[in-house]
């Protein structure tokens, strides 16, 4: 009889701590008001059949828009939304979007593996995120991705990186070489899906995982060299905030995350990789700079021909 009573409570106990880890999972989404896209944003579609998530916003009109191609970039045929000349509100469809975008996890951490698109390089790492330190930190190996720097003769990225984004800076640092960069960026949100209007574009299947596909997709041209599409996309596990891809530019490359998990990180994570470094250079644009790694915009893939005199070289 004690026996019996013994396995009820273990199973008991056992179901209590499955609920708790669903419960900590659980996934919030966006708030579910109407949502449209900003100026610039790409592939936009006011279709009255279209999801409403895909209009431009109130004040621009979608047009027909051509990315010409550069030197990582073919040409892109699309949409864009832009200032419209007419001071008149559109009325709105009454259609709602397919899905909202998830809010991500407040902190969580995950292996990684990488492939860089220029070049067809791969690696892995890990990456850690925590929005109560305002923090996010990447290693590579065996070498970093950023292919922009041996382009210059700059060796630093032949070897191991960690990027870390602490309290509104943006570091990177080659232990190997004893450099640490600096650069000022602010800090990600749990919400930045929600932030940015993110439009739903399909269900996708990575690595055998079925997966939202949450697409942000916006164009500048700062050089005045003309037109550069910019990405930064997400793939979740599907109706969830699980992390399976990221990809910043389709031209640069994609991380994919595995065994996530999600729990407070230990500060000392992001504040030991820049412990060691006393100063951390500034980067790109500061004056007085002479260490060459932190010159450029280290993170820069083969965009265009350097110098470029904004962050994201476009």
């Amino acid at each position: 009889m004690k026996f019996t009573m013994k396995i009820k409570l273990i199973i008991k106990f056992l179901i209590i701590i499955f609920i708790l880890i669903k419960k900590s999972q659980s996934t919030v989404f966006c708030p579910s008001k109407l949502r449209c896209m900003d100026e610039t944003r790409l592939n936009c579609n006011n279709s009255l059949s279209a999801p409403t998530d895909f209009h431009c916003c109130d004040g621009f009109q979608c047009v027909p828009a051509v990315i010409p191609a550069t030197d990582t970039q073919n040409q892109l045929n699309t949409t864009m939304c832009v200032a419209s000349s007419s001071k008149q509100r559109k009325s709105k469809n009454k259609i709602q979007p397919s899905k909202t975008p998830p809010i991500m996890a407040s902190s969580w951490s995950a292996a990684t593996t990488y492939y860089n698109m220029s070049n067809g390089d791969t690696g892995w790492g890990y990456f850690w995120y925590d929005a109560s330190h305002q923090a996010i930190r990447t290693d590579f190996y065996p070498i970093c991705p950023f292919l922009q720097l041996y382009e210059v003769g700059i060796d630093a990225n032949y070897i191991p990186c960690s990027v870390l984004f602490y309290q509104g800076q943006n570091y990177y640092v080659y232990p190997g070489v004893q450099t640490c960069c600096n650069y000022t960026f602010p800090a990600w949100q749990p919400d930045w899906l929600c932030q940015s209007n993110a439009t739903f574009n399909g269900t996708v299947t990575i690595n055998g995982r079925m997966a939202d596909f949450w697409m942000i997709e916006w164009f500048s041209n700062f050089t005045g060299g003309g037109p550069v599409r910019n990405i930064r996309n997400m793939y979740t596990q599907v109706d969830s905030h699980i992390p399976i891809r990221f990809r910043e530019d389709l031209d640069t490359g994609y991380l994919d995350f595995h065994d996530y998990v999600e729990g407070p990180i230990d500060q000392k994570i992001f504040t030991s990789v820049i412990n060691g470094y006393s100063p951390c250079h500034q980067g790109h644009g500061h004056s007085g700079n002479t260490d060459k790694t932190c010159t450029r915009y280290n993170s820069q893939t083969l965009r265009r021909s350097w110098p470029c005199d904004n962050p994201t070289c476009s």
